[in-house]
This record gives C-alpha cells, sequence and structure tokens, in this order.
C-alpha cells in the first residue's frame, strides 16, 4: 500500500516536472490556440445565429358540437383541457409532415433565405436538410410541446416559430373541417330523404282521411256515441283500413323522432364544418432574442486550448522519447 502511494506520488512529482520545464512553450502554444480560436469562431468566419422558441399545449376537442352542446346524460369534453400523452403525440406527427414543412418553406421561402439556387435540381433535398437542422420539435417533460429554430436573422427566427405553431393549428383545423363536412353531407342527405318519407307517409294518411279514415280510435268512439253503433259502409272502411291506418301512424310518429334526432345531428354538424376553434393553448410565443446562440465562442476556445495541450505534450513526450532512444 505504501509502494504504491509513493509510486503515485513519484509520478506525480514528474508531471510537475514535466510541465515545469516545457511551460514557457506549453503556455505559448495554449496561447496560440486560444487566439486563433477565437478569431476563427468570429463572424468572420461562422455566421452567429439566434435561437427563438414557442412554446404550446394541443388541445383535446376534435368535434366543437360535442363539447359545446351536449345532452345532460352526456359527459362533455372540455374545450378548455390541455391535451394529454395522445393528443401531443398526434401533434408531434402533424409538425413533422411534408405538408407543413412544404407550407413554411413555401411562406418564408427558405430557398431564397437558405442561399439555395433555385435552378438547383437538388434544392428541395437541400431546404429540407436546412429544415431539419434549424428547425426542432420536441415534446417537454410537463408535456407542452416546444417548437426551436436557429437562424441568422433573430427576427426571422422568432417568426419561423411561430408559423411553425400556427400553420400546425391551421392543418389541425383543415383535417377536422374536411371531415366534418362530409359527415355533414352525409347527415343532409339523410335528413333530406327522412323529410321525403315522412311527406309519403303524410300523403297516405291524408288519403285515408279522404276516405273517412282518421284518428281511429277516437272515430270508432265517436261514430258509436252518435248512432248507436258504425253504419255498414262505415265499419267496411275502418275493418279494411285499420291495420294500414295503425301501421303508418306509428311508422309516422317513428320517424318523425328519427328527423328530430336527424335535425340535431345536422345542426351539430353545421357547427362542426363551419365553426373555428382554436386545437392549441399557447404557452409562450417566440420573441427575436438578443444573444446569439451559437457559435458559443468560449466553449470553442476552451476546447481548443485543451486539445492544443494535450497534443503539445504528446509531441513532447514522444520527442523526448525519440532523443533517448537515439542517444
Amino acid at each position: 500500500m505504501n509502494n504504491k502511494h509513493s509510486q503515485y506520488n513519484f509520478e506525480f512529482i514528474e508531471v510537475l516536472a514535466f510541465l515545469y520545464k516545457w511551460k514557457k512553450q506549453l503556455l505559448i502554444i495554449c496561447i496560440t490556440a486560444a487566439a486563433l480560436s477565437y478569431i476563427a469562431s468570429g463572424p468572420w468566419f461562422i455566421t452567429p445565429k439566434f435561437r427563438a422558441a414557442a412554446t404550446f399545449y394541443p388541445g383535446t376537442v376534435n368535434s366543437i358540437s360535442s363539447a359545446l352542446f351536449f345532452k345532460l346524460r352526456e359527459k362533455a369534453r372540455d374545450p378548455l383541457m390541455f391535451g394529454e400523452v395522445e393528443e401531443t403525440e398526434q401533434f408531434m406527427q402533424l409538425l413533422e409532415s411534408g405538408d407543413l414543412k412544404a407550407r413554411i418553406i413555401n411562406k418564408f421561402n427558405l430557398i431564397e433565405h437558405y442561399h439555395i439556387d433555385p435552378n438547383n435540381p437538388n434544392k428541395n433535398y437541400l431546404v429540407d436538410i436546412q429544415y431539419n437542422k434549424n428547425i426542432k420539435v420536441k415534446r417537454t417533460d410537463f408535456n407542452s410541446i416546444e417548437i426551436s429554430v436557429l437562424d441568422e436573422n433573430p427576427q426571422m427566427s422568432a417568426d419561423i416559430a411561430n408559423g411553425v405553431m400556427m400553420m400546425a393549428d391551421t392543418i389541425k383545423t383543415e383535417i377536422k373541417r374536411r371531415v366534418a363536412l362530409q359527415a355533414h353531407e352525409i347527415i343532409a342527405k339523410e335528413y333530406d330523404n327522412k323529410v321525403a318519407m315522412i311527406d309519403s307517409l303524410k300523403q297516405v294518411m291524408k288519403s285515408m282521411g279522404e276516405k273517412g279514415v282518421y284518428a281511429l280510435p277516437e272515430q270508432s268512439i265517436r261514430l258509436s256515441e252518435a248512432s248507436g253503433g258504425p253504419s255498414s259502409i262505415t265499419r267496411k272502411t275502418l275493418g279494411e283500413y285499420s291495420g294500414e291506418y295503425t301501421l303508418v301512424y306509428q311508422m309516422l310518429r317513428y320517424e318523425a323522432e328519427n328527423l328530430s334526432e336527424l335535425r340535431m345531428r345536422l345542426e351539430q354538424s353545421k357547427v362542426d364544418a363551419r365553426g373555428e376553434l382554436s386545437n392549441i393553448f399557447i404557452v409562450g410565443n417566440a420573441y427575436a432574442p438578443d444573444q446569439k446562440a451559437t457559435p458559443v465562442r468560449s466553449i470553442i476556445v476552451l476546447l481548443s486550448v485543451l486539445s492544443a495541450f494535450v497534443m503539445a505534450c504528446i509531441a513532447i513526450v514522444v520527442s523526448e522519447k525519440v532523443k533517448a532512444y537515439k542517444s
């Protein structure tokens, strides 16, 4: 144990002696590396970029009518409730979609902004690389979504971050509206068919009324009270049409109830197709940053100095070993 401790002290003393012996050379190398890295990391060689971030929570409501108009026996989906993991994952997929990327590229003219030749046959590939490099989307620990953008222009970074956030909201609204319009067309067609069926049943009831058959139970009682019993013609008519009348009457009541339900669904589908309700809760809009995010000059200088110091030490050790071997 003491031998190991003595050996450690001896090696440590050797290291200190080595550093002391070559202190001037190592100091010159480190200062030179610091100066060169400081200059190389300046705006003359590396264009500084600014980072802006926008944060939002996804909403939970996919149907406006279901959230705002509901029966007492139904549980409504609170339109003011923040989304959970499922809604967050859906928005993450939407934010990574090609449709959203294409709209952002066109809206902010990123091909020109990223200095890409519009005549280059690979322009879409090149702008996609820059997009993925500078625009990042991530889910935070609090289940919100953060959109961060790096750009040479601080205001542009904020505009793109806010633009991506609002574009996701717009695309989600368009998707819901497209489905809602299809549903509205289906319900409207079914409603028209139901109205036509009820009109047909009413015509049948009207034709029976022209033959003297109407409100069958009340009619039978009144005829019996008026004449001591229905006449043979009335009895024959009632006997011939009573079954059909009862069937048509029950069908009419049933279809009228269905029509009332369809009318409510039709009104709800109109709300879904025409109404607008934001799909996101904005926690923080992006603002133009004052300080650059990259490059971080202090880290570059520090790493450069450490690298130069280590390489210099290795070079000196190798040089001394070679000299010792030759001698």
